[in-house]
Parts: C-alpha cells; structure tokens; sequence
C-alpha cells in the first residue's frame, strides 16, 4: 500500500496499477470466464427445461478499468491506496464476471439450488468468497441478484482467477440497467439523491411483486396446459369440428384462434395423446410425456379441432397434425 499524502499522486499511482493489471490479467480473465460460461450451461442443459428460453447464460464482461479504479478509490477511502496489481485483485472480486438471467423468481431458485450443489465439487472450482443472496435480502437500493465468486485454476496464475456470477430475474436485470448502473456504482455519471433513491427502491419493489406474480401467471398457465381433468371429466365439447390456425406455440402449450378470431389454448395433454394415437410419438422418438407441442405443432398450422370448455376455459383438442413435406 501507498501512503503518499499527494492525492493526486496516489490516484495517479492507483491507475498505474490498473492499467498493468489489465495488462496482464484481461486474457486469463477472458479464459475463466469461458469456463465458467461452459459450467453454467451444462447446468441448464442438466434441469432438462422443457423452455430453455427461461434460464440463459447471458455471456460475460470484464470490468470497465475505470469502473475499477473509481471502485478502488471508493473502497480506499480514509486508508492507503494500493499501488501494485496483487492489491488491486484482492479489494474487487467483481474483475471478471457472468450473469445468468432467469424469467421469473422460481427459475431463479431452482438454478441456484443446483448451482450450489454444483459448484464446490471436487474438480469444478473454488468457492472463493461467500455467496450473497440479494435476491433473498435485497439491498436498501433495491438491488436483487444472486451472487458467487468461483475461482478458476490457471497454470500461469500465482492464485485461482476469481469470476462473479449473477443470477438475476430479467425483470432485475432490467431494473439495474434502468437505475442501478447509473446511480450506485462507482464512477456512474450520477450522484443518487434522496429522491433518486426512494424512486429507485420504489421500482424495485414494484418489479419484485411483478416477478411475483408472473410466477403465479406461469404455475396456473402450466396447469391450465396440462389439463386438470381427468379422462374429460368436466368437460363439455362443442358438436362441429372447428379449424384453428396456431399463432403461438411453445413446450407446453400453444395458442390459436377459429374463424371468428376467437382465441383457445392447444393443451399439451391433447397434442401428446393425438401423438399416441397417429403414431407421431414413435416418429419423434420420444415417449409421449417428453414430447413438446411445439414439436408437433407450429405457427400457421391449420388445424381441424373439437372445441372444449372447462372451467370457463376454452381449449381446441387438435384431430390431426398439419401435412409436412
């Protein structure tokens, strides 16, 4: 450490000291980050997600060096400056980081559960510092994520490389690029007053109970698409036959509409047994409970369909599949 009492000799020593870590480091943090990009993505691919749009590994990013210098400052305050490199490691563990953004809070946690199983094992890489769970308990900011520090082994490196990883609901996410990044972190072009701040956690809270009932929105959806009754029960079916153009389809579901625009959900019990039926589960290769509507049915798809009410819900129960060529 510096005790030089110039300020703006100290600074200039600081920067000094950047500009050479990032000289020599930025590549191995590149590699690290690799790395930890490939381990984070065979844990997607391990939960077997029926949409593996809902959890993505978003790529990675190095610090910006002035970013970390106004963060070193910001930390040193009222004690020594650093002037070597090694200091400047051990103050920020955020040099390197990866996110991993989630669509909604129960994404968010079910990733975490097997990211913390996964992460210590023997092999994979050191937990270096204790994870923070902002998403749990948030900041007074309102900032919300989930954050570890792994470190990657490298040959060439003295001590493992540290990466960051967050795990963010894209609702997060987009609350931090709206405030956080200009408001709280060093070197943003802005200074948060009381109002900025109150504004900010209002935002943030207001985003939390969205992401909480987009997580409501989605289990009912998941429901709806796989059908609560059992063999019809409860159903009623319209006498003719309809035909229904798809306009959305997905794993677990798809929506279409009949010629008078009005609008059903193609459940994902009536896709998979049509597929039993027809033999197009055989052709796929999966069993009949793997099999995604969207496999089968895409948007355009011209369907013959029954139509069925339950529970105030309409559905259209697909006949047959759409010719391919």
């Amino acid at each position: 450490m510096n005790t030089d009492p110039a300020p703006h000799l100290a600074r200039a020593r600081v920067r000094a000291a950047v500009d050479r870590l990032y000289q020599a480091d930025s590549q191995r943090w590149e590699v690290a980050c690799q790395r930890v990009i490939r381990f984070l993505e065979g844990i997607t691919e391990s939960m077997e997600l029926a949409d593996r749009s809902r959890i993505v590994v978003d790529g990675y990013r190095i610090k910006e060096p002035m970013r970390t210098l106004e963060k070193v400052l910001k930390k040193s305050e009222g004690q020594a400056l650093p002037s070597e490199p090694g200091e400047i490691v051990e103050m920020i563990s955020d040099l390197a980081g990866v996110k991993v953004l989630c669509k909604s809070s129960r994404d968010l946690e079910a990733f975490v559960d097997v990211l913390r199983a996964e992460m210590g094992r023997a092999g994979r890489f050191e937990v270096v510092e204790p994870v923070k769970n902002y998403h749990l308990d948030p900041k007074p900011s309102g900032y919300r994520a989930f954050h570890a520090v792994l470190g990657a082994e490298d040959s060439k490196a003295q001590h493992p490389v540290r990466v960051e990883i967050q795990v963010r609901t894209r609702l997060q996410d987009a609350w931090g690029e709206l405030t956080h990044d200009d408001l709280y972190k060093p070197g943003g072009p802005l200074s948060p007053s009381d109002f900025h701040t109150q504004v900010a956690a209002s935002m943030a809270n207001l985003l939390s109970e969205v992401d909480r009932l987009a997580d409501l929105l989605a289990q009912d959806i998941e429901q709806t698409s796989r059908g609560d009754a059992q063999d019809g029960e409860g159903e009623t079916q319209a006498g003719d036959l309809l035909r229904v153009t798809v306009t959305r389809t997905g794993p677990g579901y798809a929506i279409a509409e009949d010629e008078l625009g009005r609008r059903g959900l193609i459940r994902a019990r009536d896709v998979r047994l049509l597929a039993e039926v027809t033999g197009a589960a055989e052709k796929s290769g999966e069993n009949r409970k793997q099999i995604k509507v969207s496999d089968l049915v895409k948007v355009g798809d011209e369907l013959p369909a029954a139509e069925v009410e339950f529970k105030g819900n309409r559905y259209f129960a697909p006949v047959e599949f759409a010719e391919r060529g």
